[in-house]
This record gives structure tokens, sequence and C-alpha cells, in this order.
């Protein structure tokens, strides 16, 4: 058994941090580029729910249905298509594999078509949405991003 010594000179310990705190910025840089850090919105109450669905342009036109959502441990292949759209919406939803959250579905009344029967789907956690989408109650509905309402994209 030996004892090992090395001697650190100031310009050697000031080029390992200096490196390491560019190899962290990166990091940090490259979370921030590809949107892995988790966006959510604080809206606790109804009231707020309501208001941020406004605040996108969406007309709510009755009180939300609620339900508890399990989202599963590990996102797998088949929910590519959906955490795709979460995204688009602006959210991370894999960030929050394995949680339980809950939905509120409020009825919306000024889709761009008029299609009766669409809902805006708010996921919540902790008081903060963490996801959503825009989808239709029918048999061969549909499911769309949570966005700004635009009626030239919305058809």
């Amino acid at each position: 058994m030996g004892i090992y010594t090395f001697k650190l000179r100031w310009k050697d310990l000031s080029a390992i941090l200096s490196l390491a705190a560019a190899f962290a910025l990166c990091l940090i840089g490259g979370q921030m580029e590809t949107g892995a850090v988790p966006v959510s919105v604080s809206a606790p109450t109804e009231a707020e729910q309501t208001a941020y669905l406004q605040g996108l342009g969406w007309e709510v036109s009755g009180g939300p249905g609620v339900e508890q959502v399990a989202l599963p441990e590990v996102f797998g292949p088949e929910y590519e298509g959906y955490l795709a759209l979460q995204a688009e919406g602006g959210f991370d939803l894999a960030a929050y594999a394995g949680r339980t959250v809950i939905r509120y579905s409020y009825p919306i009344a000024n889709y761009p078509t008029g299609e009766a029967g669409v809902l805006a789907d708010l996921l919540v956690l902790d008081g903060e949405i963490v996801g959503g989408e825009l989808r239709s109650s029918s048999l061969d509905g549909f499911m769309a991003p949570l966005t700004a309402r635009e009626d030239s994209e919305l058809s």
C-alpha cells in the first residue's frame, strides 16, 4: 500500500475549474435549447384555469369535468405522438412520468369549425398546468395542441 501525492498549481486548478464551468454551461444551455426544462403555468383554481384558456383565445362554456390520470412510469414508443403534441403546446410532459395529475376538461364554445363537443384538457399537478390539449369528444374526433387560437390553423 502506498501513498500518492501530487502538487496542484494555481494555474492548473483555474484551468480545471474553467473547464468544469464551461461544461456546466453547455449542459444548461442544451436543456434550454431542446426544451428539456419542464414548462408549467400556475393555475390552481378553476377561475385561473379559465383565465388561462381565455388568454389563449378560447371561450369556456361551462365547468370542467375532473378526473385523476396516472402518467406512465416510462413513456414508450406508443406515446411519441402524444408527447410531440404536448411539446407543440409548450409542455414537456415526459418530465412528469410516473406522477398522477388532475385532468380538467373544459367545454370550448368558439372552435373555428363550429364543431360541438370540443374540450380543452388541462393536466394539473400541484396547482401547475403541466400539459394540455384540445380534443373532440366525437367518435371520429381529433386532438390538437393547446395553443393560442388562430382560425387559419385550426380547421
